[in-house]
């Protein structure tokens, strides 16, 4: 019964890592055949064959020269990092207020919040477009930086709240004792004890801003130089000759590095921050 039961174990293990090596294969082929396809020369048709004939760095040079790719990088940059940090600011406080304090309509806010989430993006579109006209603020990186932000707020908050309802209660009562208020609390003692959850929020909202497509593309309708890369990967299909794919490919590779070197900046707090958050909850 101990040999079946040691055969049995061995199996599954091997079975399980047969699995992840599926699903590992899955996510890398793809962006490895990017990579080739981004060196390839006269690739007219990802039809055409499996893989280029030749390879060069003249679509990587194309890219700088003949498309406003240095602006579409820095405007979702500046996009992305101005969404990180005003979100990160506003989703501990408000995770901290949901979570800590007592105030009129604490419910009804928190459900409210909820709610929020069932409606999709598009409904919200000619809305979006329409405040923002009034306030002048259309073709303003400024702009998506608030939209990106609200959007990002509901779904967040009610992750770092999880997280923030297992802090002792204790820690923050010894030092209200010692004479330190809601603002310090929060400030020297709360705060670092949530950094994984910060490093979730920070990655999250990050990468939200930078992968927005459907409000930037309505609202930043200012010309090439405008816009986000989001929308200016959607640009480089529009075109008389067709689709340059080994362009297009070595646009969303290095596009793809902000995001890359961002994640494995916070992968330990960003791990650690999804783990205990799902287990403490």
């Amino acid at each position: 019964m101990k040999w079946e039961t040691k055969v049995k174990k061995k199996l599954i293990y091997l079975l399980l890592n047969l699995l992840l090596l599926v699903f590992a294969l899955s996510v890398l082929v793809p962006v490895l055949y990017m990579i080739v396809i981004s060196f390839g020369e006269n690739v007219v048709s990802l039809d055409s064959g499996i893989l280029p004939g030749k390879f060069t760095l003249k679509n990587y040079h194309d890219l700088f020269t003949k498309h406003q790719f240095v602006d579409w990088m820095r405007n979702s940059l500046i996009i992305s990092l101005g969404t990180m940090a005003l979100t990160t600011i506003l989703t501990s406080l408000g995770a901290y207020a949901f979570s800590r304090l007592d105030f009129y309509g604490k419910k009804t806010t928190f459900n409210g919040i909820l709610l929020i989430q069932i409606f999709p993006l598009a409904l919200s579109m000619v809305a979006i477009h329409q405040i923002l006209n009034a306030l002048g603020l259309l073709n303003k990186i400024i702009s998506l930086i608030f939209v990106n932000t609200v959007i990002a707020l509901s779904g967040l908050i009610l992750l770092a709240k999880g997280y923030f309802d297992t802090i002792p209660k204790e820690l923050e009562e010894s030092a209200f004792v010692d004479g330190a208020n809601k603002a310090i609390v929060l400030i020297m003692i709360i705060i670092p004890l949530v950094k994984p959850m910060l490093a979730v929020i920070a990655v999250q909202s990050f990468v939200l801003a930078y992968n927005e497509y459907v409000i930037a593309n309505v609202v930043m309708t200012g010309g090439f130089k405008s816009m986000p890369l989001a929308v200016g990967l959607r640009s480089m299909f529009e075109g008389q000759y067709g689709i340059n794919w080994p362009r297009y490919c070595a646009a969303a590779l290095l596009g793809s590095l902000p995001m890359l070197v961002l994640f494995f900046t916070l992968q330990r707090y960003f791990i650690s921050g999804l783990t205990e958050g799902s287990v403490k909850q």
